[in-house]
């Protein structure tokens, strides 16, 4: 990532007349208050159409090689080491939620890479698709300051076809910005509300997710799969999606219980980052 400032903000210009332009936020009714809200449901009580369904021992997935006495903190920040050398990078990721973002000040507290939602799909019944209104700025931002940076897409697709729509609208949205991190595919189990997405066998939402990463590797995108427990053992059959990065969510854990590979691990979404108004995600990327 060495992109020359005003080229960023150039880009961040078309980006955002892009994102003004490529679709509507919510439908109305209904879909108002369903359009960017989601439940990341990383507890036993969620909503599965197969709750018998444990996939994460699925043949062909590759056995994690993460020691727990490699992991320890420093400064607020798990780091995890290989044969006494730092082998992770720190990043946050942000969405429109967190406002406005001093990316300065986020790079010096110890920040190196940005996951920034592009956007997403409404669980609703229509499930309209929506840009994050403050992507373009973030990445931008990001940038100049000499952060790393990604994306994610919130996707409550139903159908393989919904999710290579999804996959475009990230195309769209993204441009011709550079990306160094993967665009990941974020479809989460909603919780405590009706969703369009209830009724999804495994079969069918491992399709999704096979779709939606294909498309972006056919874009010239590196695809990952964002996912905590509740979609891994409950509606991801992990061996047809093991030829893809997993970043793997769980929350106040020393280090990941996860026993499979992942290459990203979101541990905190309660974190104070410098720059950052109010809580902050924090991530690990496996670098060796």
């Amino acid at each position: 990532m060495k992109k020359y400032i005003c080229t960023a903000l150039a880009a961040a210009v078309l980006f955002s007349a892009l994102m003004c332009g490529c679709g509507t936020k919510a439908e109305s009714g209904k879909e108002d208050s369903k359009a960017e809200t989601s439940v990341l449901s990383s507890d036993s009580d969620t909503k599965a159409s197969d709750p018998t369904a444990a996939t994460t021992g699925a043949s062909g997935t590759a056995q994690s090689d993460l020691s727990p006495e490699d992991f320890s903190e420093e400064n607020g920040f798990i780091i995890y080491s290989k044969n006494g050398q730092p082998a992770c990078e720190t990043g946050i990721d942000v969405s429109s939620y967190n406002g406005d973002v001093d990316w300065e000040r986020v790079k010096n507290a110890g920040i190196s890479f940005v996951m920034v939602r592009l956007g997403g799909r409404g669980y609703g019944d229509e499930g309209l698709l929506y840009a994050d209104d403050k992507a373009a700025e973030y990445i931008a931002g990001a940038q100049a300051a000499g952060l790393k940076t990604g994306g994610y897409f919130f996707s409550q697709a139903i159908t393989p076809e919904e999710a290579r729509e999804e996959a475009e609208y990230c195309r769209q949205l993204v441009g011709d910005l550079n990306l160094d991190y993967p665009i990941a595919y974020d479809w989460e189990i909603i919780k405590d509300d009706e969703a369009r997405t209830d009724d999804l066998t495994v079969d069918q939402a491992t399709s999704c997710a096979r779709a939606f990463c294909d498309a972006v590797k056919g874009f010239g995108w590196q695809p990952m799969i964002y996912a905590s427990d509740a979609e891994i053992s409950k509606k991801y059959d992990m061996s047809l999606l093991s030829d893809i990065e997993l970043w793997y969510s769980e929350y106040d854990a020393a280090y990941p219980s996860f026993p499979y590979a992942i290459g990203m691990w979101q541990y905190s979404k309660t974190a104070a980052v410098d720059g950052i108004t109010g809580d902050a995600d924090l991530n690990l990327r496996f670098t060796g």
